[in-house]
């Protein structure tokens, strides 16, 4: 009879290990193969193509024609293309101050549970699941030149000339910045209402033992409590500015005198309405380590901070 030594017994002992592990390996990659896969189709596949399209000369339906870095030399000479940045980071601005100071001060009266706000909680978050669309034309329903409910209300109460409101710079930009903050605020007020409905109230009894007054309590321990949740909010918004474009669309079409063209609607524009694709790609191309240096000049910032 033979038999086995504790060696042998061992190395059995490690093959059985090592062959579940595998299979547990195996098994997982297995039950994330369907996800990976549609990664790879839908947004790996097209980001390398997006690359090969950014050194081409392309214009449907003409093959497209390999020219190196003449599209990125001709970026730098587009002097529309730096004010469509221009417009977008005043708009980014904007919109983000507004709408988060907004979206704070909303979530810091729904946490204090005063009367009527129940009411109050089935509207806030109507803007966000609204269509972009929808909610272009109802601002344009409001401010447009003749046919606007605001400037017809103006002429009912005595004023002759009203403001074109969409066909003026200054005021086209701060109608899509309260767009944008409007959205911004709806959006982001329950994540700062779960935040901070999660701060031990410990902390706010402590201070009003101490003497601190309410504007003390937000300052001192509602806000640094959430900065995190901040910072994310923050970071999302400037992500979601530099996407904005149906409401440019439907507003003011990147007008008057190219004061609202966004980075996107110029993107656009060059891509599928001048029909130069691979200029359009090299443009697109260029926003991705733009805004990953802004991302990580937020973090870095919030970190010092902290």
């Amino acid at each position: 009879m033979k038999v086995e030594t504790v060696p042998s017994m061992n190395v059995k002992r490690k093959k059985k290990r090592e062959l579940h592990r595998f299979k547990d390996i195996a098994g997982s990659y297995l039950f994330i193969f369907p996800a990976l896969s549609l990664l790879f189709v839908f947004s790996i596949v097209p980001i390398i193509y997006l690359i090969w399209l950014s050194f081409t000369d392309y214009s449907l339906p003409n093959p497209a024609v390999f020219v190196g870095l003449e599209n990125f030399s001709r970026m730098l000479e587009d002097k529309l293309f730096m004010k469509s940045i221009w417009n977008t980071l005043v708009y980014t601005f904007g919109s983000m101050v507004l709408g988060l100071a907004a979206a704070l001060g909303i979530a810091v009266l729904l946490n204090r549970k005063l009367k009527g706000l129940r009411f109050f909680k089935v509207f806030y978050f109507l803007p966000t699941i609204t269509s972009e669309v929808i909610t272009a034309m109802i601002f344009l329903w409001v401010f447009d030149n003749n046919l606007g409910i605001l400037n017809y209300l103006l002429k009912v109460f005595g004023m002759e000339s009203p403001p074109a409101w969409l066909l003026q710079p200054t005021t086209a930009m701060l109608i899509l910045i309260f767009i944008g903050a409007w959205r911004g605020a709806a959006y982001n007020t329950p994540i700062f209402l779960a935040a901070l409905q999660s701060v031990p109230q410990s902390y706010y009894e402590a201070a009003r033992l101490d003497g601190a007054n309410a504007w003390k309590q937000f300052l001192h321990i509602s806000l640094p409590s959430i900065m995190h949740i901040l910072v994310y909010s923050m970071v999302m918004s400037v992500i979601g500015s530099f996407q904005v474009v149906a409401v440019v669309d439907i507003l003011t079409n990147g007008g008057p005198m190219d004061s609202t063209m966004v980075v996107i609607k110029h993107v656009w524009q060059q891509s599928f309405e001048f029909n130069y694709v691979g200029y359009g790609a090299a443009l697109s191309l260029v926003l991705f380590p733009f805004l990953l240096f802004i991302t990580w000049l937020q973090l870095k910032l919030s970190s010092g901070k902290e």
